[in-house]
């Protein structure tokens, strides 16, 4: 008897220092503090310019500001839903292109993953919601059918403003498509803004530029071609897509056409790379401290990589 009241007393300490362990799970086992997850999205191309499947979590080299990092996640599923913000400029010269651009977002949008959840803004010398969160896809289409072009080109604010609105989101990842015809001329925030912007946000930007037709009139009088407020940055864009892993592409405004354009099949490229993704994840091996760093992806195949060059580690 006098060994059993022992043995129940033995077993009622030890509820009770499991109980207070379990009230400070900070003295029972070490947990990470203030280091997060660090997404990537890779986008993996051979030497025909083909998208590569059937890589394995192996198959993948990740380092950080020079040091290999252990991969925690690994994902290749190309049913993976998308929050998609279109951002469109709706400024005064995208007046002649505007119904073509419209027409080329309507055909995107149906090509996509149905239960992508998208929304659209467009922007001239502010910004302006044309239609929330919807995976309605008749809702896209009527709200197309609002945007109307005049004033200037708030890019900055505009890229910005997308960014916070795509993260609320009800998928985890996320992309921008953006489609401007010019320069920034009248956003209250600056390119270096912006482009920090991005690169504390996990998410994918697209760019399309529209540059000038051949045919258009000389800029500078005299035959040459000098950039004008209204001609597209190229070197703008092509940052964004850099740091975010996504990419820029140049569309002259004599491609743009009808449908199976130029402009078409850039888009149907995009909506084909978001399905063909890859995603990885490491923890870092330090605290969020408010600096870049430096990332690089590789496979143990050679095959080109195309994700983002590096992220702040700050808040998002």
């Amino acid at each position: 008897m006098k060994s059993l009241i022992v043995a129940i007393a033995l077993m009622t300490a030890s509820a009770v220092l499991l109980a207070k362990q379990s009230e400070r799970p900070d003295e029972a086992s070490p947990l990470r503090v203030d280091v997060r997850l660090v997404n990537i999205y890779a986008t993996v191309i051979d030497t025909s310019g083909r998208y590569v499947d059937g890589l394995k979590k192996t198959d993948f080299i990740i380092e950080e500001d020079g040091r290999r990092q252990a991969l925690s996640h690994f994902e290749h599923n190309q049913d993976t839903p998308v929050s998609v913000g279109v951002i469109l400029d709706t400024s005064g010269s995208m007046i002649a292109k505007l119904d073509t651009a419209t027409d080329a977002i309507d055909r995107f949008i149906r090509t996509i993953h149905p239960d992508d959840d998208i929304f659209l803004m467009g922007f001239d010398t502010g910004t302006y919601l044309l239609q929330d969160f919807t995976s309605d896809r008749n809702k896209l289409r009527k709200a197309l059918k609002y945007a109307d072009s005049g004033g200037g080109t708030a890019l900055y604010d505009a890229l910005q403003e997308g960014i916070r609105k795509v993260k609320r989101g009800n998928n985890t990842k996320r992309a921008i498509l953006l489609i401007t015809d010019g320069e920034d001329t009248t956003s209250e925030s600056t390119f270096a803004q912006a482009r920090q912007a991005v690169r504390e946000s996990e998410l994918l930007v697209y760019s399309l530029g529209i540059s000038p037709g051949a045919d258009a009139a000389p800029i500078n009088g005299r035959g040459g071609r000098l950039r004008s407020r209204d001609s597209v940055d190229m070197n703008v864009l092509k940052s964004f897509a850099t740091d975010s892993g996504g990419r820029a592409y140049l569309v002259s405004e004599n491609m743009l056409g009808g449908k199976n354009s130029e402009f078409d099949r850039i888009l149907a490229q995009i909506a084909a790379e978001l399905r063909s993704q890859y995603t990885l994840a490491y923890y870092p091996a330090h605290p969020d401290d408010g600096k870049f760093h430096d990332i690089r992806v590789h496979t143990r195949y050679g095959y080109y990589v195309r994700a983002r060059r590096g992220y702040v580690a700050g808040k998002f």
